[in-house]
Parts: C-alpha cells; sequence; structure tokens
C-alpha cells in the first residue's frame, strides 16, 4: 500500500528569520537554531520580505542584530509585526551599543541582550524564546 500524500510530505521545522549580515556569526546561529529545533532564513534587506516565500511555515522568531548600520528598528517592527503577530523578537547588539539595546526595549523587543550574552548561550535562549 503506497503512504497518501499527507504521510510523504516532509515537516519543515519552525522558522527564525534572521536580520544581519554577520556571516561569520550568522554561521553560529545556524547551527544553534537546529540545535534549538529551529530552521533559519537570513533577511538582509527587510524590504524585501514576502511572507508568501515562507508557504505557510511563517517564521516564530525573529533575530536581530542591532549593531546593523542604518538600522530603522521602529521601521522593521512597522514592517513586520502586522504580517507576523505571533513571532518573537530577539535583539542583540555589542554592549557598547546601549541607547540602540535601550531602543530595541523600549520598542517592546521580546528579549534584548549584549552579543556575548546572546553568543554564550544561544541554543537555551533560542529554545526559551521559541516556545
Amino acid at each position: 500500500m503506497e503512504p497518501s500524500p499527507d504521510q510523504t510530505k516532509t515537516v519543515e521545522p519552525p522558522t527564525a528569520l534572521f536580520v544581519g549580515n554577520d556571516l561569520m556569526f550568522q554561521s553560529r546561529i545556524s547551527s544553534a537554531c537546529k540545535s534549538a529545533g529551529l530552521g533559519l532564513k537570513l533577511l538582509r534587506n527587510p524590504e524585501n520580505f514576502n511572507p508568501e516565500a515562507y508557504q505557510g511555515n511563517l517564521p516564530v522568531l525573529i533575530i536581530v542584530d542591532l549593531g546593523l548600520a542604518n538600522l530603522d528598528l521602529e521601521g522593521l517592527l512597522a514592517k513586520l509585526r502586522p504580517v507576523l503577530p505571533n513571532a518573537k523578537w530577539l535583539g542583540y547588539g555589542a554592549h557598547v551599543l546601549a541607547d540602540r539595546l535601550d531602543e530595541a526595549s523600549n520598542l517592546g523587543l521580546d528579549a534584548v541582550m549584549t552579543r556575548g550574552q546572546f553568543d554564550r548561550d544561544m541554543v537555551r535562549i533560542l529554545q526559551s524564546i521559541a516556545n
């Protein structure tokens, strides 16, 4: 007996969306996401976000590198929150970016931390925020 089409479908893991351009750190995030049971997609330009490209597997977590040059965090939130209302938001940045970290907290990100804090316990942090 052949399996029905529903039985042969591969189930995609929940997805995290990384807004950043640090390829070295993206590699670490990707590995941590995999360990946390998440897939990872990269979004270099938030203006190019297309929810239809996710085929029903919309990101459950958005990870934002707060150190990105020219990052309009308020604009990013305004663009993505309406189409991803249930997604959790995690922002991280260098400890010297205190103003940017404060801004992220004030804008209501679910978690804001220094890059060092995020790097030290990435898998656990991703698991706790995504669940």
